[in-house]
Formats: C-alpha cells, structure tokens, sequence
C-alpha cells in the first residue's frame, strides 16, 4: 500500500527512493530481539521472532491505515503535502526547494505575518486548520507565488528566527557535507580488505556508556560461511570440506 500514497495527486504511485521494507524488516527485527533477551533476563526463556517484510510495511502505514478503517476512504497520492495538517509540504523558491511545516494554528498566527498575510488571520477560510484544509488549492497557490519572490536562505533565515520548522531539500552530496552531521560524526572511515579506506554512515542511535562504533568493513562474498555452519549448526571441518566438494557452498575465504 506505500506505493499507492506516493507520487504527485492523479499519479499511480512511484516507488520511494530507498528501501524501506528491507530496512523496517531490520529495525523491527533489532527491536525484536531487545525484547526478547529482557524477557530472556527475567523468564530464562529464548524465544522465535517472526519478523515480515510487509507487516514491517503495515507497521508503519499504521495511522494511514487506521483513518481508512475509521472513515472508508482510500487515500491518494498528495506529493509532499500532509492531509492532516497545512501548510506542511514543500515550496519552490528562487533557489532550492524548502520544506515547511506549519504544524498548529500558533505556529499559522505567527507564520501568516511573515508572509505579509495578516489578512488571513481572521479570514475563516484559513483561520483553522480545518478550514484551511477546506481551502488547500487556493492557499497553497498563494502561498507559492510568494515563496518564489525570495531565495531560499532568505526564507530560512527568517523562519528559523521566529521559531517556523523549515528546512531544504538537500541532494545527497549536500547531506554528506552538511555541518550538522559532520559535528556529530556522523561518517567514519573503515579500512576493507578489497576497496581501501571507505567512508561510511555510523551508528545513529547513540548510547553515553556504551557508544557504538563501526568496527569491521562489510564481510566479503562467503567470508563467515564456515563460522556461521561451526558455530550455529555444530559442523565440523570434515562436514564442511564436504558440503564445499559437493557445490552447496562457495570457495574458503
């Protein structure tokens, strides 16, 4: 069903740009087990985790599934905008794209004077959020030709001073440098058997006594295949050296 919500309105739906059920799989399964092993602590019981790629999915489409069941109706594609809340999408401005999110009618009676809208503030078409979503076309419309008379560091600028959540689109090269995640050390070198000195994304969750860190490069093709069947399936060598002359399993690394 992820699908079916991206996209601009009147599209079919295309994919997101990263793999969002491999990962969710992942973090599920990670929480999963941390349950399990306090369980563990207190019971001296393991137990089975079934983690599944599309419950993943559903897991995380649970407000938009859980309106659809309340009220019936199936939602469409709105591009970067919100249903719930507006405005909450992104805009175009003289340079880069900026993502706003006025997400309370507080942060609407402070965003409409820096647009020079005070009008709107007693107007009750856009009053409430209620009544802006009512009149989301001819808001937004307004609201783009406005964006479109600044730059966007303008825009940030003015935005950040008086507390309005604002950020850029920011195209990969810019996330990498950007001096928010560069202070937090968010990208470490590791040294691979094969590739060299590469970088790579770190841990983002951060513990104060026990910090993580990454230690090891990705594995090579195999490279664990003879730990993994000693350790995990009591194999011996002889087994091993067996199931290897018969084709099941690659080459020793």
């Amino acid at each position: 069903g992820m699908i079916s919500l991206t996209g601009e309105p009147g599209s079919r739906g295309v994919r997101n740009g990263v793999s969002v059920a491999d990962m969710t799989a992942g973090i599920y399964a990670a929480f999963g087990i941390m349950n399990a092993l306090r369980v563990k602590d207190k019971t001296g019981k393991g137990q089975y985790i079934d983690v599944s790629m599309l419950e993943g999915q559903l897991g995380l489409l649970q407000g938009t599934v859980g309106a659809y069941l309340a009220d019936g109706e199936v939602p469409e594609p709105m591009g970067t905008a919100y249903k719930a809340l507006l405005p909450y999408q992104t805009f175009r401005t003289q340079t880069r794209d900026l993502a706003l999110a006025v997400g309370s009618d507080r942060l609407w009676k402070t965003f409409c004077p820096l647009m020079g809208l005070d009008h709107m503030l007693d107007d009750p078409r856009f009053a409430t959020n209620p009544a802006r979503s009512e009149n989301r076309k001819e808001l937004i419309d307004t609201l783009q030709d406005i964006f479109l008379t600044k730059p966007y560091e303008a825009w940030e600028k003015l935005f950040t001073e008086h507390g309005i959540p604002v950020g850029a689109i920011n195209t990969i090269d810019q996330v990498v440098e950007h001096p928010q995640l560069q202070a937090r050390g968010m990208f470490v070198d590791s040294e691979h058997p094969v590739a060299g000195k590469v970088k790579l994304v770190g841990p983002a969750v951060t513990l104060s006594e026990t910090p993580g860190s990454v230690r090891t490069p990705a594995p090579l093709l195999g490279q664990h295949t003879d730990v993994v069947l000693q350790d995990i399936l009591d194999l011996d060598a002889a087994e091993i050296d067996a199931l290897r002359e018969a084709g099941a399993i690659g080459p020793k690394r």
